[in-house]
C-alpha cells in the first residue's frame, strides 16, 4: 500500500477527475489523503480518501470566479487575473497544508500526486526546504501548457508552427507572453518562490510542472500538438472514461431524444454558466427553426428565456446517456467536457475564451473535429452556420471518430497507477 497525497485546486474542473483518480487507486489498495477546498468535504469522503481542506487564500470558492472584478477582464487578460489571484497568491497557503501531511510522514515515505494547475508542489520542484516526497507527479486536467519551440505559448490560441519562421514567431511569442502578457502573474510566482525558500533558477510558471518525476497528461498527444522538444516525463494517457449513470433520472421527455433524426446539445459547462445568453439562448434561437431537437443543459438553476418548441431544458443530464445519441454539441469548451464528447466521437461548435478555452478550444478545432467560433457570445447565426456545416460535412463526424478510436486505446488509470508503482519502486 502506497500513501498519495493529492492537493487540488477548489474549482469543479479540477476536483472531479482528481476524485476519479483517487477512488480508483483507493481499489487498488493505496492509501490517499485529499488536500482541496472545504466545499468539497463532503465529495471527497464519498471516495473514501481522507479530507484536509486548504486554508487560508488558498480556501477560494468556486463563486468567486463571478466577481465583477474578474469579468471584467476577457481572453489572456482574465487567465493573468486568475493566476495571480486564484493560483500563485495561494501557493504559501498550499505549500504549508502539503508539507503538514508530509510531516506525518516523514521524508521520502508518501508520494504527491498533484493536478496540473495546483502549484503545491512547485517549491518542493525548486529547492524549497521542507520534507520530501518519495515522488511527485502530476495529471493534466487542462490542456498541456509547458512552452515548446514548435508551438505559440498557452492563451494565445494560435495554430502550431515548427517551420523556421514559425519556430521565429514561437520564440518572440513565448517571450512576450512571459515577460508582458503574465508578467504581473510570473514575476509574483518569482516572489512567492523565493520568499519560500526556492533554490534553484524559476522557470516560466507553466513549466514547472514538467520537471515532476512523471507528468500524466489526460489527452491524446494531438490535443497538445507535435512537439519535438516534449519533455521526457510527459505521457499523453487519454481521458477519464464517464461512469455509467446508476442512480441518475432520465427525464421525461426522455423518448424524444430516442426518436429525434439529429440532437444537437448546447452546454456552458460547470464555471461559466451564470448568463444563458452567451451561449445557451443564441443557440435555442439559431436552431429554432431546423429539424432538430436541442437539448440545453444548463448545470444550474438560472431560468432560460424563451425556449423554442423544439428544444428542452434541463439542469442535469448524464452525458454518458446522452452522448451516444448526440450529433453535435455546442459548448463553450471546457477540457474536460470537449474530451468527453470526442471519447464518445461527437463532433463540436465551439465558443468560450475564458479560463484556458482559448487555448483549449483552438487545440480541438485543429484536429479537425470541431468548429472554433472564438468568442464567448457568438451570434446567432453564426451558430447555425456553423451547425449546419458540421451536420453537412462529413469530415467532422470522420475526425471525431478517429479521435474517438485513440482515446479509446488508452488506459488513464491503469497508466496513473503504474506511474505510482514505478515512484514507489524508485524509492526502495
Amino acid at each position: 500500500m502506497t500513501k498519495v497525497i493529492i492537493p487540488i485546486t477548489p474549482v469543479y474542473g479540477h476536483v472531479a477527475p482528481m476524485l476519479s483518480i483517487a477512488k480508483d487507486l483507493i481499489r487498488r489498495g493505496h492509501e490517499i489523503t485529499i488536500i482541496t477546498g472545504s466545499q468539497f468535504k463532503e465529495a471527497v469522503e464519498k471516495t473514501g480518501a481522507a479530507f484536509v481542506s486548504f486554508t487560508g487564500a488558498a480556501d477560494w470558492q468556486p463563486e468567486d470566479l463571478n466577481d465583477p472584478e474578474r469579468l471584467a477582464y476577457e481572453g489572456v487578460a482574465q487567465v493573468n487575473y486568475d493566476m495571480q489571484r486564484y493560483f500563485v497568491n495561494t501557493i504559501p497557503d498550499q505549500y504549508a497544508a502539503l508539507q503538514h501531511e508530509l510531516e506525518k510522514y516523514g521524508d521520502d515515505e508518501a508520494i504527491v500526486l498533484a493536478e496540473s494547475f495546483g502549484f503545491a508542489l512547485s517549491p518542493a520542484l525548486l529547492g524549497a526546504p521542507g520534507v520530501r516526497a518519495k515522488g511527485y507527479a502530476v495529471v493534466g486536467v487542462i490542456p498541456l501548457a509547458i512552452s515548446s519551440i514548435d508551438t505559440a505559448p498557452f492563451g494565445m490560441g494560435l495554430e502550431p508552427d515548427s517551420s523556421e519562421e514559425g519556430r521565429a514567431r514561437n520564440i518572440s511569442h513565448n517571450a512576450l507572453m512571459k515577460d508582458n502578457l503574465f508578467g504581473g502573474a510570473q514575476k509574483l510566482y518569482e516572489k512567492v518562490l523565493r520568499e519560500l525558500g526556492a533554490t534553484e533558477e524559476i522557470p516560466y510558471l507553466f513549466d514547472t510542472c514538467a520537471r515532476a518525476d512523471s507528468y500524466l497528461q489526460l489527452s491524446v498527444e494531438e490535443l497538445s500538438y507535435k512537439r519535438s522538444d516534449l519533455p521526457a516525463s510527459v505521457r499523453f494517457i487519454g481521458a477519464l472514461p464517464t461512469p455509467p449513470s446508476v442512480d441518475a433520472k432520465l427525464p421525461d421527455w426522455w423518448s424524444d431524444v430516442l426518436a429525434a433524426d439529429k440532437v444537437v446539445v448546447v452546454t456552458q459547462g460547470t464555471v461559466a454558466n451564470g448568463d444563458f445568453s452567451h451561449l445557451i439562448e443564441p443557440t435555442l434561437a439559431a436552431l429554432a427553426d431546423l429539424p432538430v431537437l436541442v437539448i440545453a443543459a444548463t448545470g444550474s438553476k438560472n431560468e432560460v428565456k424563451h425556449v423554442p418548441a423544439n428544444a428542452r431544458v434541463v439542469e442535469f443530464v448524464p452525458f454518458v446517456d446522452l452522448l451516444p445519441h448526440t450529433n453535435v454539441l455546442v459548448t463553450n469548451g471546457g477540457f474536460g467536457g470537449t474530451q468527453q464528447a470526442l471519447s464518445f466521437g461527437v463532433p463540436m461548435v465551439l465558443a468560450g475564451v475564458s479560463e484556458d478555452k482559448i487555448e483549449g478550444n483552438a487545440r480541438t478545432a485543429h484536429t479537425g473535429a470541431a468548429i472554433n467560433l472564438k468568442t464567448h457570445q457568438p451570434t446567432p447565426e453564426a451558430i447555425r452556420e456553423a451547425v449546419e456545416n458540421v451536420l453537412a460535412k462529413p469530415n467532422y463526424l470522420a475526425n471525431a471518430q478517429r479521435l474517438q478510436a485513440e482515446y479509446a486505446a488508452l488506459d488513464p488509470y491503469t497508466s496513473i497507477a503504474n506511474a505510482i508503482a514505478e515512484l514507489d519502486a524508485k524509492s526502495q
